[in-house]
């Protein structure tokens, strides 16, 4: 048994208390304010320390050097185990834009890797970002291998995941995807990105199953007060909303405007790619080439094009408060949020009895002083 002593718990309706938590059998047993530990606990002093849960990253690619369309044991041992130490305790590793064959053979390795139980972060199922995307928005993806959805494609790949695979994003206005997504929504939740979409036809993307945006503001026609789009429609409706929250890829301010109008569905993401955690350079992703200098990256191909981020989910949510977002605003949104829609809700995401003890003791400034994985401490 362990017990988080004297900390400030960040409870299952994400409101701090002054309380101990008890982790048992690898969850999370109890958060009570009177609890004297036995000469048996371990118990680990948690005094002018905020106990948050774990971060979720429902959208990353990679990082340390390595992407999650690597094959073999080695990427996603270094993935997982770099994830770990850095605060993200559950990922879902997203493969992007490619030829069929390739998803399958990444997805198939994924799935092996999660079933060998040598992840140091938890899997939490896989994110598949393309490739059924506009070509005036495919932002880094691989042009060569963009198309219309297949829902024979779709199956195809859900069977080689082992039902790993939880979101897929598609720009609704390619041919095929309104019956694409009533079909594939009853197995995994849809997101709409990399889109040229409208607004009506974004709502009947959501009417017909679809329920996050990727990414929200990137890759996608812009917001416009007569021609609200894609954004207009989500933040109308009821989907979540993606969030790079890294201070480049949307302005501060607009941030914040995200959070007064929908804190309660923003999921912030990473977007990670394999350059990060790594000196800047040049780097490959999907196939194309990228350049991360100054830790932004672009493709490498004089486009000035973004490529994705070299952020972990810590540094979001730090950011996220030094932007004005308050502290449980910005938590809830990279764990609970995330969690939600990866549908692992009732797994993790929250600091609730019963759920599986993935967990972060922060400071006051919210550096990572330990991090609990599955009921053991990590780091």
């Amino acid at each position: 048994m362990i017990v988080l002593k004297n900390g400030s718990v960040l409870g299952p309706a994400f409101e701090f208390l002054d309380s101990d938590l008890i982790i048992e059998n690898e969850k999370i047993s109890d958060i009570t304010r009177d609890y004297e530990p036995s000469v048996f606990d371990d118990i680990i002093d948690c005094t002018g320390c905020y106990i948050l849960p774990g971060y979720i990253d429902v959208h990353t690619h990679g990082c340390a050097g390595y992407d999650n369309m690597d094959l073999g044991m080695e990427a996603m041992t270094a993935i997982s185990e770099h994830m770990a130490y850095h605060g993200t305790t559950t990922y879902l590793p997203t493969i992007m834009t490619a030829a069929q064959e390739t998803f399958i053979e990444a997805a198939r390795n994924i799935r092996e890797f999660a079933e060998s139980e040598r992840s140091a972060a938890n899997i939490g199922g896989i994110y598949e970002e393309g490739p059924y995307f506009s070509e005036k928005y495919k932002g880094a993806q691989n042009p060569a291998y963009l198309r219309d959805p297949d829902i024979g494609e779709f199956e195809e790949l859900y069977r080689a995941s082992g039902g790993l695979l939880r979101i897929v994003s598609l720009a609704p206005e390619r041919s095929g995807s309104m019956e694409f997504i009533r079909a594939a929504s009853k197995k995994v939740r849809i997101a709409v990105g990399h889109t040229d979409a409208d607004y009506e036809t974004t709502v009947n993307a959501e009417r017909a199953g679809a329920s996050q945006l990727t990414h929200t503001f990137n890759a996608m026609r812009p917001l416009h007060h007569r021609n609200p789009n894609a954004i207009g429609a989500a933040l109308d409706g009821d989907m979540l909303l993606e969030c790079i929250c890294d201070g480049f890829h949307i302005h501060p301010a607009v941030i914040r405007q995200l959070f007064r109008t929908a804190a309660d569905r923003i999921v912030l993401i990473s977007d990670s790619l394999r350059p990060t955690g790594m000196p800047d350079g040049i780097y490959d992703s999907g196939g194309q080439e990228v350049k991360m200098s100054g830790g932004k990256l672009y493709l490498n191909n004089g486009s000035n094009t973004i490529a994705g981020s070299s952020v972990h989910m810590a540094d979001c949510v730090k950011r996220a408060v030094e932007f004005g977002i308050s502290i449980e605003d910005a938590v809830r949104a990279a764990s609970f949020n995330p969690a939600v829609s990866a549908g692992i809700e009732n797994i993790t995401g929250s600091l609730k009895n019963g759920l599986r003890a993935d967990i972060l003791i922060t400071d006051t400034e919210l550096n990572i002083k330990h991090v609990i994985i599955r009921g053991a401490v990590y780091r």
